[in-house]
C-alpha cells in the first residue's frame, strides 16, 4: 500500500494529472503513509494535522484503496456538515478516479448517510396528502416533494426547494411506523446501498447512535464495518457522552403510557383487560408523581443537583416492571415497539438510581417545571473501550488534539491504549503572516467593567479592521449585550453586523463575512470550529475569554469531583487541556489559506497575569506577539 501512497502523490504521479499545477505536499505524503501502515496492520492511529496539510484526502486516499482490495468496510465521519459534504462531493470523486488509474479495474463505492430525519417517509407523504386539497399551498408542496420522491430523490437536502420544518416533520423517516417496509423506502434504499459501498461518510452523532443501538441490541442502523476515520475528532468527547446520556422525566412516561393507551389495539381489548390496564396505570402514575414531586422539593429553584447517592425508586421501577409483564402477556398486536420503549426507559430509571459507577455523572434538573434524572458518562473511554477500540482500527484525525506536545491527554479520555501517531505542523507562515494581541489593561473577566471594556475595544478593533472581523464568545448573554453596544455603532460607520441567535443559520452568516468585506460576526459554541474563510475576507479573530469549561454544567461538576477524590488537580489535569484544545480551534478560525494575513486577539487578561499565561502562548502557533492593540496596523494586510 505504501507504494500506491507514493505513485499517488509523488511528482508526475496520479494527482499530478487530475490537478493542473499539482505540487506534492510532504504532510499529506507522511499522513497517508501512517494511515496506510495503521489499516494493514490493524492499528489505532491519532494524526494531528494543521490547516492546509491536505489531512482528509490524506486519509481517504488509502482507506479506499484498503476497503476495495481487502473486501473491507469503512466508516468516516465528521461533526460539521460543510466537511462532510466536501468529502462526499469533492474529495471522494477525486479518490475514485485516482483508485481507477492505478487499477481501471476498482470502482470505488461510497454512500453518505445522515439521520432519519433527513429523509422522506413515504407512508406518512401519501397520508398527509389526503388532508390537504391539492390547491392550498401544503397541497402545492406535498406535491411537489412527491413528484421529487418519483424521481429518486429522498434526502430533503436534494429536493431543491425550501421545505418548511413544520411540514417536514410531519414527513420525514423519523419514528416511521410500517412493520414491512417496501423496496422503495427511503431507509430500505439507503440500507441496500449501504451494503454494497466500501466507504460510508456520515456525522459523530449518527455513529454514536448507531454505536449505542449496536452495544444494546447487537446490531445498528449502520452495516457491520471494519475501520472507523474520525475527522474533528476534538469533538467526539463531547458527542458520544451527550449520546450515552440516559434521562428520564415524569413528561416521558406520560408520553409513553398516552402513546400505548391511545393504540387502537389497546383501546379493543375486552373490558377485563382495559380494567387492569388501567389500574397498573394509576399505580405507575401515583409513584412516579410521589418520587418526582419529592425530587423537586429536594433540589428547590436550582437548576440541577449532583447525586453522590442512590434514590428510592424502588417502587416505581416495580410499578412500570408490573405493567410491562401484564401487557405482553395480554399480547396486544403491533405493541411490542412501546412497550420495549417503556421497557428501556424503567431500565434507565434503574441504572440512574443506582448512583453506582465512578466513571458517570449523575444528576437531576429542573427546568420549566420539569424534572429529570440523568446519568452520562465522564469520558468516552468508559463506554468506547468494549465495543469500538477492541473491535476494529480506529483512526481520530484532527487540527487540535495534542496538549503539551503529546497526546496523554486526548487519548486517555478516548480510552485508546495502544496506539501510533503523528504530528504534521501547518504549512501557513504563521511568524510572518500572524499575531497574537493580548493587551494591557484589561479588566478581569470577572469584573462589572469587563463587558463595557469588550464593546470599547471591538469597536477599536473594527476601526483598524474596517470589519472582516469574528468575535468569539463563550456566554450568549455577554454576546447579547455585547451585540447591543455595537448596534448603533456598526449602523453609523456602515458596518453589517450579525450576530448567532437560536436557530440562526451559521452558514448564511458566514457567507455575509466572505461577500462583505464591511462585516463583523459575534458568534459562540459551534462557531469557535468549523468556521473556514479563506483569504482577505477576515483578517481578524477577537476572543472575548478563554474558553474554560463551564464551572456550572453539571456534568463539569461531576469530573472535577472525580479528579479531586483521587488528590489530583481538576485545574491543570481537566481544566486547562480542555481550555487549551478549544483555544486553539478559535485561533485556527483565521489561517484557513496561504494567503490568509492577520491577527487573534484574545481579550482576557489571564493571559498576562496568570502562570499559566505563558503555557497559552507556548501552546498557540508560533507567531508574532504583542500587548498594544495599536501594533494590529503592522500585520493587517493593505
Amino acid at each position: 500500500m505504501i507504494d500506491f501512497v507514493e505513485r499517488a502523490f509523488q511528482q508526475g504521479g496520479y494527482l499530478s494529472r487530475l490537478i493542473q499545477g499539482y505540487s506534492p505536499r510532504e504532510p499529506q505524503i507522511r499522513i497517508s503513509t501512517k494511515v496506510a501502515e495503521a489499516l494493514d496492520e490493524g492499528r489505532h492511529l491519532l494524526c494531528e494535522a494543521g490547516t492546509g496539510t491536505g489531512k482528509s484526502l490524506g486519509y481517504l486516499l488509502p482507506a479506499a484503496k484498503w476497503a476495495i482490495e481487502n473486501k473491507k468496510k469503512v466508516i468516516v465521519c465528521t461533526h460539521t456538515i460543510p466537511l462532510m459534504n466536501q468529502i462526499v462531493s469533492t474529495e471522494l470523486s477525486r479518490v475514485a478516479e485516482i483508485i481507477q488509474m492505478d487499477n481501471p479495474t476498482h470502482r470505488l463505492r461510497y454512500q453518505l448517510v445522515k439521520g432519519k430525519s433527513h429523509y422522506i417517509c413515504k407512508s406518512k407523504l401519501k397520508l398527509l396528502r389526503q388532508d390537504y386539497s391539492p390547491g392550498s399551498s401544503e397541497g402545492k408542496m406535498l406535491e411537489a416533494i412527491l413528484s421529487k420522491v418519483k424521481e429518486g430523490v429522498h434526502d430533503r437536502a436534494e429536493m431543491g426547494f425550501p421545505i418548511d420544518d413544520h411540514l417536514w416533520k410531519k414527513i420525514n423517516a423519523t419514528s416511521c411506523k410500517d412493520v414491512k417496509r417496501d423496496s422503495e423506502c427511503a431507509l430500505e434504499l439507503l440500507k441496500f446501498n449501504m451494503s454494497l459501498v466500501h466507504i460510508i461518510v456520515t456525522n459523530h452523532a449518527m455513529f454514536f447512535q448507531d454505536l449505542v443501538m449496536r452495544k444494546k441490541l447487537g446490531r445498528g442502523t449502520l452495516p457491520d464495518y471494519d475501520a472507523v476515520i474520525f475527522d474533528e475528532a476534538h469533538e467526539v468527547e463531547e458527542v458520544c457522552c451527550q449520546a450515552f446520556e440516559k434521562k428520564v422525566s415524569k413528561r416521558q412516561l406520560d408520553i409513553l403510557l398516552n402513546e400505548f393507551f391511545a393504540h387502537d389495539e389497546t383501546q379493543q381489548l375486552d373490558m377485563k383487560s382495559q380494567l387492569e390496564l388501567n389500574d397498573l396505570r394509576r399505580e405507575v402514575e401515583k409513584e412516579a408523581g410521589e418520587l418526582f414531586k419529592s425530587i423537586q422539593l429536594r433540589i428547590g429553584k436550582s437548576r440541577y443537583k449532583l447525586l453522590s447517592s442512590p434514590f428510592g425508586a424502588d417502587r416505581l421501577i416495580e410499578a412500570i416492571a408490573e405493567f410491562t409483564k401484564t401487557s405482553k402477556k395480554m399480547k396486544i398486536k403491533r405493541s411490542s415497539e412501546i412497550l420495549e420503549r417503556i421497557f428501556e426507559y424503567n431500565d434507565n430509571l434503574d441504572f440512574i438510581s443506582q448512583v453506582e459507577r465512578r466513571s458517570w455523572g449523575y444528576w437531576v434538573s429542573s427546568e420549566k417545571g420539569t424534572v429529570a434524572f440523568h446519568a452520562a458518562p465522564l469520558f468516552p473511554k468508559v463506554v468506547l473501550g468494549y465495543g469500538l477500540f477492541d473491535k476494529v482500527p480506529v483512526i481520530l484525525a484532527s487540527a487540535t488534539m495534542s496538549t503539551g506536545g503529546n497526546f496523554n491527554f486526548f487519548a486517555g479520555r478516548m480510552g485508546v491504549k495502544e496506539y501510533g501517531s503523528i504530528t504534521v505542523d501547518s504549512p501557513f507562515d504563521y511568524a510572518n503572516k500572524t499575531m497574537l494581541i493580548c493587551p494591557e489593561g484589561a479588566p478581569d473577566a470577572s469584573s462589572p467593567d469587563f463587558v463595557p471594556y469588550l464593546s470599547d475595544q471591538i469597536k477599536e478593533i473594527t476601526m483598524y479592521s474596517e470589519g472582516r472581523m469574528l468575535v468569539l464568545f463563550t456566554s450568549f448573554e455577554t454576546m447579547r449585550v455585547v451585540a447591543q453596544n455595537l448596534a448603533p455603532f456598526a449602523e453609523e460607520y456602515g458596518f453589517l453586523l450579525k450576530v448567532q441567535e437560536v436557530g440562526s443559520d451559521r452558514e448564511e452568516i458566514i457567507q455575509q463575512l466572505k461577500t462583505n468585506s464591511r462585516t463583523i460576526v459575534l458568534g459562540c459554541t459551534s462557531f469557535w470550529t468549523g468556521v473556514d474563510v479563506p483569504g482577505d475576507a477576515l483578517t481578524v479573530v477577537v476572543i472575548a475569554k478563554l474558553p474554560f469549561p463551564q464551572p456550572d454544567e453539571p456534568i463539569t461538576q461531576a469530573q472535577i469531583k472525580l479528579i479531586e477524590s483521587v488528590n489530583r488537580s481538576s485545574f491543570f489535569d481537566f481544566i486547562f487541556p480542555k481550555m487549551m484544545i478549544k483555544l486553539k480551534q478559535g485561533f485556527g478560525r483565521l489561517n484557513r489559506s496561504m494567503q490568509c494575513q492577520g491577527a487573534v486577539i484574545i481579550l482576557d487578561n489571564r493571559v498576562l497575569t496568570k502562570r499559566y499565561g505563558k503555557m497559552i502562548i507556548k501552546g498557540l502557533p508560533s507567531c508574532a506577539f504583542s500587548r498594544n492593540l495599536q501594533d494590529l496596523m503592522n500585520i493587517l494586510p493593505c
